[in-house]
C-alpha cells in the first residue's frame, strides 16, 4: 500500500534539499513530570511514527517501510542522478551501538548505487542542536570536522533523520564545502519538526 508523504523544501547553503514530511501532526501539553520536565501528548505523522519507532525503540523492521517511502520520493528527484556519494550527518551520540542515520544512509546509497561513508565527518561536540536554545546554537559552529578529503570531484547527498533548526545540517554542509573536490551538496532529512 502506498502511503502519502508531504515533502518540504529545505532552504540552506546546499544546492537542493527536502524533508519527506513533518515529524508530528500535533503536540498537547499534559503537565509536568516528577523531575520538573514538561510532558506532551504527541501525535506523529505516519513517517514520523515509523522514524520514532526505528530510532528510539530500535525497531529495525521499520527500516523497510521507511525506505519504501524514501524511494518513492528519490526515484523522482532528478538531481540525485548526479550524486556520487551519500554521507550521514555525524551522530551526536557516538557511543550508541545502533546509529539510525548510518542505516538510512547505507540503504539510500544502495538504492542509488553509490557508496556511503560514515568516516568522512565527525562531531566533536556532543551537544544536540535540538536541545539548545537559539542563543546556544552557536556551540554547533566548529563542532563538525572533516577527517578525510575527496580525491576527485563529487556531488554529495547528506542524510539526516530529523531536521529541527537546521543548525547541524548547515554546519555539516559548510564543512563539506571547504573541500575543493566537493561540487554540489544535496540534503535529505526523513522528517522535520514544525518549529
Amino acid at each position: 500500500m502506498l502511503r502519502k508523504i508531504n515533502p518540504i523544501r529545505l532552504i540552506g547553503i546546499w544546492k537542493e534539499g527536502y524533508a519527506l514530511d513533518y515529524h508530528s501532526i500535533a503536540s498537547e501539553f499534559i503537565g509536568i513530570d516528577e523531575w520538573g520536565h514538561n510532558r506532551f501528548q504527541t501525535t506523529r505523522s505516519y513517517l514520523g511514527e515509523l522514524l520514532y519507532q526505528f530510532k528510539y525503540n530500535q525497531d529495525r523492521e521499520k527500516l523497510a517501510e521507511i525506505m519504501n517511502l524514501i524511494t518513492q520520493f528519490i526515484s523522482r528527484w532528478d538531481a540525485l542522478k548526479e550524486v556520487d556519494v551519500v554521507l550521514p550527518v555525524p551522530p551526536s551520540n557516538r557511543n550508541r551501538t545502533f546509529q539510525p542515520v548510518f542505516e538510512l544512509s547505507k540503504q539510500i546509497a544502495d538504492y542509488l548505487r553509490v557508496p556511503s561513508y560514515n568516516d568522512i565527518l565527525e562531531k566533536t561536540n556532543t551537544a544536540q542542536a535540538k536541545n539548545l536554545n537559539k542563543f546556544d546554537k552557536s556551540e554547533i559552529s566548529g563542532s563538525i570536522v572533516r577527517k578525510k578529503r575527496f580525491l576527485k570531484l563529487v556531488n554529495i547527498l547528506v542524510v539526516d533523520d530529523l531536521y529541527s533548526s537546521g543548525t547541524t545540517l548547515h554546519e555539516t554542509v559548510r564543512v563539506l564545502k571547504t573541500d575543493e573536490n566537493v561540487k554540489n551538496v544535496y540534503v535529505l532529512t526523513i522528517t522535520k519538526t514544525r518549529r
